[in-house]
């Protein structure tokens, strides 16, 4: 549809970029005066304003090169909120690439965003456009500054939820069952001994030293949901050895 450029609010913290460049939108100008027709922007109604979540370019170019004219949009009916949420997966692979500061600017607002509080890192990686291992990053950086809380359950990319919080308590249990088994199997070796339910579930694996076939072994062996802890549990654990 065709939306008056006077109605589209900026002002509502969806622009994922860490700045406007002045050359692209000169640019963005000259190309729209010679007519050439540019993609829709993205903008979400809420009943009463109109949220601009995908366009800032665009949208100053148009005041630039056609001022008091509307510009080409998609309407998709969602709150403010929504629209912030939607603007920090924008220019994964089209339009104006974006810079280190645009992703991790994005990073951080999502992280921070209401419907980031719960995903998990790879969630939130899938919908940013980055790596797992840079999400991570940054929300140990902002949990370290008390800017986020730790949230004991995350929300993974097939909608089950993990808790976190039980990761180590597990790790901690499962060890402290084998110390205990192993004394009453000393105390008692002619007795019959029952195994920690632990040992019921393990796994005997042989993996490559290249750690790119290494992770593709361990997600034909194990499921998403497993791998994800452990991954959380590896960098926990690199994160001790480092301190």
């Amino acid at each position: 549809m065709q939306l008056e450029l006077t109605k589209i609010r900026l002002d509502g913290g969806t622009q994922p970029r860490a700045q406007l460049l002045i050359e692209v939108i000169d640019e963005y100008a000259e190309q729209m005066r010679l007519g050439t027709k540019f993609p829709p922007i993205v903008v979400f109604h809420d009943g009463k304003d109109y949220w601009l979540a995908d366009g800032f370019h665009r949208v100053a170019a148009s005041h630039k090169a056609r001022p008091g004219e509307p510009i080409e949009a998609e309407v998709i009916q969602g709150t403010q909120s929504d629209a912030q949420w939607y603007s920090y997966g924008v220019n994964r692979s089209h339009g104006l690439p974006r810079t280190i500061e645009d992703r991790k600017r994005a990073i951080k607002s999502a992280l921070q965003h209401p419907q980031g509080e719960k995903r998990s890192d790879s969630e939130i990686a899938k919908h940013v456009g980055v790596s797992h291992t840079t999400v991570a990053k940054y929300r140990a950086e902002l949990e370290s500054t008390c800017q986020i809380g730790k949230s004991p359950d995350r929300t993974g990319c097939d909608g089950r939820t993990i808790n976190t919080a039980k990761i180590g308590k597990d790790r901690h249990s499962a060890k402290r069952s084998l110390h205990n088994g192993a004394q009453r199997s000393s105390l008692k070796p002619l007795q019959p001994t029952i195994a920690p339910s632990v040992m019921e579930q393990m796994t005997a694996l042989s993996l490559p030293h290249n750690p790119v076939m290494g992770a593709r072994a361990l997600l034909s062996v194990f499921d998403k949901d497993y791998l994800r802890i452990l991954v959380d549990e590896l960098i926990c654990c690199l994160k001790e050895d480092a301190a």
